[in-house]
């Protein structure tokens, strides 16, 4: 592997392709467009949360500029090819720094196992970090991803497995210009120190989820952000909604959003469908506070009780009362 290494780096031509961070640019456009556009329309609480993505995205596009600056710096700077026994020794002090790594000759890949990683009380468990040789004539001689072992995703996102991680890929952040000498000039020991020690460090102005929001979701109906001990969802689609945007069934306690909630008929109070029964009378859909134990709604039992109570006239009319004051 060592002899590999030696080789890949020796491959390596010196130019350095630099690129402006036209994406980060291009989504901050968008997101300004999008602001306005909430912002005419009265969507208040929609342009806070483009406001919230903005910030993000303007931090992102100022560390891209920054990183660049710096790879412009080193651009001419010179990368010395590691003679074959520094590269093996590096291999070899792997095992003392993480306790076993693994190479793949077949594949052309180095990897290693971090310790669990717990940030800021929220478990993110261990993660290997894989080091692949690039294809020769690459624009860098390696390649590197890294996979969770006990993937802890938070609600919102399931391919971020950590604050910086997502899809596998890392967001180096101001470790990047480090991460790409270390590779660069073949420390490969430097490298995988590097990121063991980015994947334990927390960065709260630049996540792909932040930490505060790693167990929680946004509403469904009004956009809010809330704990999981905040939250509950809609019984019948699943969303997940605030306490505040849930419509509570009075007779089960289940949840729904405004989209699958229904209401009794007669109290219109919030009710499930499955909750809701018909009076035997005139069909209205009831809940079971509206329904007696003959399961009629108050208004038809008003009216079948004036029914059945009305004065008949026959046995209600005056007796007839004879000249001398004796009933007939």
């Amino acid at each position: 592997m060592a002899s590999l290494i030696e080789e890949q780096l020796s491959s390596q031509e010196c130019e350095t392709n630099i690129g402006l961070p036209e994406a980060a640019w291009l989504s901050c456009l968008r997101l300004i467009r999008m602001r306005q556009q909430a912002q005419e329309r009265g969507w208040f609480q929609a342009t806070s949360r483009l406001d919230r993505g903005l910030a993000t995205e303007v931090l992102q596009l100022t560390r891209q500029l920054v990183t660049l600056q710096q790879e412009l710096e080193s651009a001419t700077g010179e990368k010395p090819v590691p003679a074959i026994r520094i590269i093996y020794e590096d291999l070899l002090t792997l095992e003392e720094e993480f306790g076993d790594y693994i190479i793949d000759l077949k594949n052309k890949t180095i990897s290693v196992v971090t310790e669990s990683i717990v940030l800021e009380g929220v478990y993110l468990g261990a993660f290997e970090i894989r080091l692949e040789l690039a294809e020769l004539n690459s624009d860098s001689p390696f390649h590197y991803h890294v996979f969770a072992q006990d993937p802890q995703p938070p609600i919102t996102d399931e391919a971020v497995t950590h604050p910086h991680v997502q899809s596998d890929n890392v967001c180096e952040g101001d470790a990047r210009v480090p991460i790409k000498r270390a590779l660069e000039q073949g420390r490969l020991l430097d490298f995988f120190v590097l990121v063991s020690r980015l994947l334990r460090t927390y960065n709260p102005e630049s996540p792909y989820v932040a930490l505060s929001d790693w167990h929680s979701a946004e509403c469904h109906e009004c956009g809010d952000v809330v704990t999981t001990e905040e939250q509950t969802h809609c019984t019948n689609c699943e969303n997940r909604l605030c306490r505040q945007c849930a419509n509570r069934c009075v007779d089960c306690s289940s949840s729904f959003c405004h989209d699958c909630a229904t209401r009794c008929e007669i109290c219109r109070d919030d009710c499930c469908e499955s909750c809701l029964k018909e009076c035997v009378l005139c069909c209205s859909n009831c809940c079971s506070n509206c329904l007696d134990n003959e399961e009629r709604c108050p208004i038809c039992e008003t009216q079948e009780d004036e029914e059945t109570y009305e004065p008949d006239e026959e046995t209600t009319s005056p007796e007839t009362v004879s000249p001398a004051g004796t009933p007939l």
